[in-house]
C-alpha cells in the first residue's frame, strides 16, 4: 500500500492529472467558450464522483470465501484507471482551436488595434494578472476547503447530531452544486465576463457559509446550502482566465503551478481550521464558517482588480481602434 501511494505521488498524481485535463479542455475551446468548457468538465467529474460514491459502498461489501471485503472494489478501480490510460493513449485527440480563435480576433480588429493586440501578445505572459489570479485561487480554496473539512464533523455533533442517513442526504445535496454551478455558467456568461462569473460564485459561497455559522436545525442547514448553488464556478473560471494570460505552450505549466498552489492551500487549511474548530466548539461551533466567509471576501479583491485591469485594456484598444 505504501509503495502504491509512493508510485502515485512520484508520477505526479492528481496534481499532474487534473491540470492536464484542464489544459486539453483549454486548447480545445475558444476564449469565449473556455469557462463553459471547463465547467462542463467539472460537471462530468462531479457526476462520475456521485455514481462512484454510491456504487463503491456496495462493491466494498462484496466478498466470498476467497475474496475479502474491498478486493472487488480495488479490482474495479484498477480496471477503470487502466481504461482511462488506454483511452488517453489510443483514442483521445484534441484539436487546438486557440490559434483559430486568435486569427479571428486579429481580423476583427482595426489596424491600430491590431498593433496593440500584437504588442500585448509579444509580452506573452501577463504576470500581474497571473499573481492576482493565483492569490484569489489560494484564498478561495483555503476558505472552501477549510469549511468543507469541518462540515463533516459539524453535522455529527450538537446541535444537528445527524444520523448516517442524514449525512448521506447532505452529501447528495452537495453534489447538486455541480449541476447548478454548470447551469449558472451557461446562463450568466451570456451577459457577464469571466471576472464577474467568479465574483458571483464567490458571493454565493460567502453568503451560504456565513449563514451556516448560525445553523442549529436541519432545515436551516439546507437553507444555507441552497445559497451555495454557484460555489463551484470560481476555480474552473480562474483556470480559464489563467489560460488566457499565457501562450498555449505555457498553459499546462501554469495550470500545474495553480494545482500545486491549491495543494499548498490544503496543507494550510487542514491544521488551521481543525485547531480553530476545536478551540471554538464550546461557545460557537460555526465560527470557522464565519472565518471562511471572510477569506472568501478577501479572495474577491484580487479578482475585482483583474476585472478593472481587463476593462481598462479593452477600453484602450477600443479607443486605439477608433
Amino acid at each position: 500500500m505504501y509503495g502504491a501511494a509512493a508510485a502515485f505521488g512520484l508520477s505526479g498524481g492528481y496534481s499532474a492529472y487534473w491540470p492536464g485535463v484542464m489544459t486539453l479542455a483549454s486548447l480545445a475551446s475558444t476564449t469565449s467558450d473556455r469557462s463553459k468548457a471547463m465547467m462542463r468538465v467539472e460537471l462530468l467529474y462531479g457526476l462520475a464522483g456521485l455514481v462512484g460514491s454510491l456504487v463503491s459502498g456496495h462493491l466494498f461489501l462484496l466478498y466470498s470465501s476467497s475474496v475479502g471485503n474491498g478486493t472487488i472494489l480495488l479490482i474495479v478501480s484498477t480496471l477503470l484507471h487502466l481504461l482511462c490510460l488506454l483511452h488517453s493513449i489510443f483514442l483521445l485527440q484534441v484539436k487546438d482551436v486557440s490559434k483559430v480563435d486568435q486569427e479571428e480576433n486579429y481580423h476583427l480588429l482595426s489596424h491600430a488595434s491590431r498593433n496593440a493586440y500584437v504588442s500585448e501578445s509579444a509580452a506573452e505572459i501577463n504576470k500581474v494578472n497571473l499573481v492576482l489570479l493565483f492569490a484569489a485561487a489560494f484564498l478561495y480554496d483555503f476558505a472552501v476547503g477549510g469549511a468543507v473539512e469541518i462540515l463533516g464533523s459539524f453535522v455529527l455533533k450538537s446541535p444537528l447530531s445527524w444520523t448516517a442517513t442524514q449525512v448521506g442526504y447532505g452529501n447528495a445535496a452537495g453534489c447538486v452544486i455541480f449541476l447548478t454551478s454548470y447551469l449558472g455558467v451557461a446562463v450568466f456568461r451570456r451577459c457577464v465576463g469571466d471576472e464577474t462569473l467568479i465574483l458571483i460564485g464567490m458571493l454565493s459561497f460567502a453568503s451560504g457559509i456565513y449563514f451556516m455559522t448560525f445553523v442549529k436545525t436541519t432545515a436551516t442547514f439546507y437553507a444555507a446550502r441552497s445559497l451555495n448553488l454557484f460555489a463551484l464556478i470560481p476555480l474552473p473560471t480562474i483556470r480559464s482566465l489563467i489560460s488566457q494570460q499565457v501562450p498555449a505552450s505555457s498553459c499546462g505549466m501554469m495550470l500545474t503551478g495553480l494545482q500545486i498552489t491549491l495543494k499548498a492551500a490544503s496543507m494550510s487549511y487542514i491544521p488551521a481550521f481543525t485547531r480553530i474548530y476545536q478551540n471554538t466548539l464550546d461557545w460557537l461551533p460555526g465560527f470557522v464558517f464565519l472565518l471562511s466567509s471572510i477569506f472568501t471576501v478577501l479572495a474577491m479583491i484580487p479578482v475585482s482588480i483583474v476585472g478593472c485591469r481587463t476593462a481598462k485594456k479593452q477600453l484602450y484598444m477600443r479607443i486605439q481602434g477608433d
